[in-house]
């Protein structure tokens, strides 16, 4: 018995440590690269489990290479807080959560500037076995300024034709996307886009490529975006109504069957014409019908003479 207690003694501070080791503290997340634009706000994540008691202390340092003395915030358990801090971020930096010794040390930069990117560590600590720290980075950047969209070559069918998309200011990497937001919304088959440089190419355009499109640039701090209008001014054909197709048809068939009667007609009117023409002329060769009566024959008056044994008639 005496021997087992004796072994129990000797344990006992293993023991102690494995139940500790089990209840250590863990930061979380496992993010360690920040990126914010500049002006913008930005919190890095410093959160660990909370299994512990408000013993310990919390400290931000933050590693600022030009600096002789960098800046530090200390957060005891007690609650006493003490800001390190130099005049460029003094009223900027504060901890996100309303409790940072309750599990979330995460720490707020407000309105932040180039001179804020730097290395950020963040130490925990809880009993005298028990420190945690993790170490982030921030990169501050400048933000893509509002692009410019433009068309290059004359948009007409058969045509082909690039759009542009160009962002002035913007800190790399930039990337560039279109897409189309009227009709179905769906690029082109024949739409060939350039993430880098921003441009689409679109080869024998057709009526179903007009319409509006949008480009957006976008980078690791924020994105803009720009539309451009495609209307096809030369294919009018493409906006016509049904109904206006068939009115354009039937008046096209009745001026058809307008003229083809008018010319049947004139060419009727004009064979009549003629035909009496031709007559009159025939007539006019014909003696008058007066002289187609046979003329009477003449009947001469006998001559009767007599003779003296004999009559003799002469006749004509």
């Amino acid at each position: 018995m005496q021997m087992a207690m004796m072994a129990w003694r000797l344990l006992w501070p293993f023991v102690l440590m494995g139940v500790l080791s089990c209840v250590a503290l863990e930061i979380h997340p496992e993010e360690s690269q920040y990126y914010a634009a500049e002006g913008s706000d930005v919190t890095m994540l410093c959160q660990y489990n909370d299994t512990l008691d408000r013993s310990g202390y919390i400290i931000w340092s933050f590693t600022r290479f030009d600096a002789y003395k960098p800046p530090r915030i200390f957060l005891f358990g007690d609650g006493r807080l003490h800001l390190d801090l130099d005049a460029t971020m003094k009223g900027r930096v504060h901890f996100a959560a309303r409790d940072a010794l309750n599990g979330d040390a995460s720490l707020t930069i407000s309105n932040v500037s180039r001179s804020d990117a730097m290395t950020y560590i963040c130490v925990v600590k809880k009993l005298p076995e028990m420190e945690e720290k993790k170490i982030m980075t921030l990169r501050v950047m400048e933000p893509p300024s509002q692009p410019i969209c433009n068309l290059q070559e004359e948009f007409a069918r058969g045509n082909n034709v690039t759009l542009t998309c160009l962002s002035f200011h913007g800190e790399s990497p930039l990337t560039y996307t279109w897409s189309k937001i009227s009709g179905n919304q769906v690029l082109p088959a024949n739409a060939v886009v350039d993430s880098v440089r921003g441009t689409m190419r679109l080869d024998s355009i057709i009526e179903q490529d007009c319409g509006s499109y949008l480009c957006t640039v976008e980078s690791l701090v924020g994105s803009k975006s720009c539309e451009l209008v495609l209307p096809c001014p030369d294919v009018p054909e493409a906006h016509m109504s049904s109904a206006l197709l068939i009115t354009i048809s039937i008046t096209v068939v009745l001026v058809i069957l307008a003229v083809s009667i008018i010319t049947a007609g004139c060419l009727w009117w004009s064979r009549k014409k003629t035909g009496q023409h031709n007559f009159s002329e025939n007539v006019g060769d014909v003696p008058p019908p007066s002289q187609w009566i046979p003329k009477k024959k003449e009947i001469l008056p006998s001559l009767h003479y007599e003779a003296k044994d004999q009559t003799v008639t002469m006749s004509a």
